[in-house]
């Protein structure tokens, strides 16, 4: 008998719905791409930016660098609201339409592609990198002596918007073959 009533309780429990996170698929599910040759001058990486959330105003989005063999390089996230405006969305922010989200992914992957050189000097004896744009303020994660020899070198960089007015410039470093962010900037 107790042989029947285990067999019975595992049948009853294989009915059972399994205790598992609750899935729903994202009204704001979008998603871009666009090539470039950064990481290596004789094959394209692909850029891939994507949105996700309840509603496109509440989307989540993400930016990823991936080489020709599809091993990610870069990753970056943030949210839709504070790439397009700053913040966090008010109760009445308006409705973001698909057709905006693609707008705003499309732009977002077509990243600008530079070369290191091209980027402020950070001059001798002074304690900051500074640009004689005096609209722009750049920051670095290098000492002087490292930034300047990045810069010299005029790697392939890539630059992407990291928040409503905020850029970050990616280049390969020469000693560890890995990407690093060589320069940050805006007003």
């Amino acid at each position: 008998m107790r042989i029947l009533l285990l067999a019975a309780a595992l049948a009853l429990s294989a009915c059972a719905p399994a205790n598992t996170p609750e899935q729903s698929a994202s009204a704001c599910e979008r998603i871009a791409t666009h090539d470039v040759t950064w990481s290596n001058e004789t094959s394209h990486d692909t850029i891939t930016v994507r949105s996700d959330g309840p509603t496109c105003a509440q989307a989540v989005v993400t930016f990823v660098a991936r080489n020709s063999a599809g091993d990610p390089l870069w990753t970056f996230a943030s949210t839709y609201y504070d790439m397009t405006t700053g913040g966090i969305p008010p109760e009445d922010a308006p409705a973001v339409t698909n057709e905006q989200m693609d707008t705003f992914l499309a732009g977002w992957a077509d990243v600008t592609i530079k070369r290191s050189g091209e980027l402020p000097e950070w001059r001798e004896g002074v304690d900051t990198l500074s640009s004689s744009a005096p609209t722009f303020s750049y920051n670095t994660p290098f000492e002087r002596d490292t930034y300047e020899m990045l810069r010299a070198r005029n790697l392939p960089m890539i630059c992407y918007a990291a928040a409503v007015e905020a850029t970050q410039c990616l280049v390969i470093d020469p000693a560890s073959n890995a990407p690093t962010m060589i320069v940050a900037y805006g007003p």
